[in-house]
């Protein structure tokens, strides 16, 4: 349900305005508006002091994000209990310290960082290496460490150099993820000069060695790369070590002036708010009706000179107030659903009790199977005790368990355990119909369900706009009760009803039309056909669950069909997981696109503006 707002002003001396702004921070339920600019007020200007302040604060918080943008680039968690704030000045010098300190440590863990990746391109070399050098062939053979761009160049290198020296060569690759290749090319020594020119005529690119080792001959740099790339590790430790003894230190201060300059931030938007004369401030503001207490006790706290009265809503548009959302326990993870849509305008209709009642509903009606789930229940307990409250993991793990118990029940009723293995390993039957016969039973039930679902919908636009559109409203309801005319009609033609009805209902019809005209203009008729095409799309129900319970059937099939038991076995349990795959996602989008198309177009009514009380900073919602 949509919470009730008031709009309130709030009046007092013009030198209690910062005292009144932090009282506003501190209860978190005022969301502040331009204040109107009556007679004798305009808007309230800053003064050269804050916006110097402004310019302080914007500055230190620079810094203090600089630094823990730093952190978390080096891998480091910073503690976040934040006490008291510490001292302006005091905070701005450690902001400055650290954010050069933090910053001279990750260069050099970038520099570090590409040292140890370079080395670790010759990695897969260096047994090959240690092995030459340690056992004198250092003076026997020369060595030449190569970068070759792709196959096509290695191939053509590997042709040259037979053509060149013969068999007088040792060649060895090692390709990298890049698709680059590293070739350790040994020649024996007697032919160095013959290879370099060879080298230099087919103009090959010779590996570069990494930085620290940039400046000493090859023979003298090969020997030393194993020892360089664990070097490296071991300082890579030592300046995470370094800015975590750092983080460790000033964690709770640093956090604790960042929470201080952003609410002050907060705090000098706050004021650009506001209207003033020479003495005196006034700010407006959306409270929910339920927490004007609060707001009024935090007054208090500033002193008796706080006038606070709420503005009559004839003064007031409802479209301009913002809209919180508020629902019972079972229904609240359902607004994860309903907030991939626009918030709905303040003065109409929640859908999330709606889509708590019927999304599960729907879902049931697709799967309808006891197997698939106690499975998505068990789904539901493992996400339940892996995540933590008010998350969308929590959520999900809500909604999960009420689409399983929903897929339960009606899996009693259409007698389907994994398809039919119910039936033939335990002699399962139908409570209601079997969905691989009963067809048009089942395709009855969807669309009926269609029908049950715009009928409420249009009810719901009937009620929710008889005070401010009575037209709009009778119209409406007038089309939900054409839509049950016509249902009742088409029950009498199928020989479902007595033939008598048939001539009172096409009486109703024709006198309904002209009416329907009339009231809600030349476009009534097109929009009355378009929700009858949108019942018909609840056929989709039926075709998703048929589908499902006729794959389920494949899969049990798929045992005997195989000479194996335990290949057929494997194919079936295999078979079953892709369906049930498919049967979490493809209900899941079907059933919402039947809300948020087909039903929310009968009553839905987005624009609502997003409810942002003032409040201190927190590094969550700043997320």
């Amino acid at each position: 349900m949509i919470v009730e707002m008031t709009r309130v002003r709030l009046i007092g001396p013009r030198a209690a305005l910062r005292a009144t702004i932090a009282a506003l921070q501190g209860a978190s339920v005022l969301h502040l508006v331009d204040a109107t600019c009556g007679e004798g007020l305009r808007r309230h200007v800053i003064d050269s002091c804050a916006r110097r302040r402004r310019r302080h604060v914007e500055r230190v918080l620079e810094d203090i994000e600089r630094v823990f943008e730093s952190f978390t680039k080096l891998g480091v968690e910073v503690p976040h209990a934040p006490g008291s704030p510490p001292r302006e000045g005091r905070a701005a010098r450690l902001a400055a310290r650290l954010a050069a300190e933090t910053a001279r440590l990750l260069a050099r863990e970038r520099t570090l960082a590409d040292e140890r990746d370079a080395l670790r391109v010759y990695e897969p070399l260096f047994d090959d290496l240690e092995g030459l050098l340690g056992s004198g062939g250092k003076r026997r053979v020369s060595i030449y460490l190569l970068l070759l761009r792709s196959e096509a160049a290695l191939e053509a290198l590997r042709a040259a150099l037979a053509r060149a020296l013969g068999e007088g060569h040792d060649l060895r690759t090692h390709a990298l993820a890049s698709g680059e290749t590293v070739v350790l090319l040994l020649v024996p020594s007697t032919r160095t000069d013959e290879i370099e020119q060879f080298l230099a005529g087919a103009r090959v690119e010779r590996a570069p060695l990494p930085p620290a080792l940039a400046s000493t001959s090859l023979d003298e740099a090969l020997p030393r790369m194993r020892a360089r790339l664990a070097e490296v590790e071991r300082e890579l430790v030592r300046v995470r070590d370094d800015a975590t003894v750092l983080a460790r230190e000033h964690g709770d201060e640093l956090a604790a002036a960042r929470a201080h300059f952003h609410d002050a931030l907060v705090a000098l938007d706050a004021e650009q708010h506001a209207a003033a004369s020479t003495r005196a401030f006034v700010l407006e503001g959306w409270v929910p009706a339920r927490d004007r207490d609060k707001l009024e006790e935090s007054l208090r706290a500033v002193g008796p000179e706080i006038a606070l009265e709420e503005i009559e809503e004839s003064k007031w548009r409802r479209e301009d107030a913002p809209v919180v959302l508020a629902n019972p326990r079972l229904f609240a993870p359902f607004e994860a659903l309903t907030s991939l849509l626009p918030l709905p305008r303040y003065g109409s209709v929640d859908p999330t009790p709606f889509v708590a009642v019927f999304f599960p509903m729907f879902f049931g009606v697709v799967v309808g199977d006891v197997g698939y789930g106690l499975v998505m229940a068990a789904i539901a307990v493992a996400l339940r005790f892996a995540s933590k409250p008010a998350t969308t993991a929590r959520k999900l793990a809500k909604i999960t368990g009420a689409v399983s118990v929903y897929s339960i029940a009606f899996g009693f009723l259409y007698g389907e355990l994994f398809g039919d293995l119910g039936e033939r390993a335990f002699g399962m039957h139908a409570l209601w119909f079997d969905r691989r016969e009963a067809v048009l039973a089942f395709l009855v039930l969807a669309v009926s369900l269609g029908v049950v679902h715009l009928v409420l919908g249009l009810i719901v636009a009937a009620a929710n706009r008889w005070q401010r559109h009575r037209r709009e409203a009778i119209g409406r309801g007038l089309t939900a009760l054409m839509l049950v005319l016509v249902v009742v009609a088409l029950l009498v033609v199928f020989e479902w009803l007595p033939s008598r009805f048939l001539t009172p209902i096409v009486i109703a019809l024709l006198v309904a039309f002209p009416v329907i005209v009339v009231l809600e203009g030349a476009t009534a008729l097109l929009d009355f056909m378009t929700i009858l095409g949108h019942v018909l799309s609840y056929a989709r129900v039926m075709a998703l669950g048929t589908a499902s319970v006729m794959l389920a059937v494949v899969a049990n099939r798929m045992v005997g069909a195989f000479g194996s038991l335990a290949i057929g076995i494997a194919f079936a349990l295999l078979f079953h997981l892709v369906n049930f795959a498919i049967t979490l996602f493809s209900p899941t989008i079907h059933v919402m696109r039947l809300h948020y198309v087909e039903f929310f177009g009968t009553f839905f009514e987005p624009g609502g503006g997003t409810y942002q009380p003032l409040r201190h900073w927190s590094p969550e919602r700043a997320t």
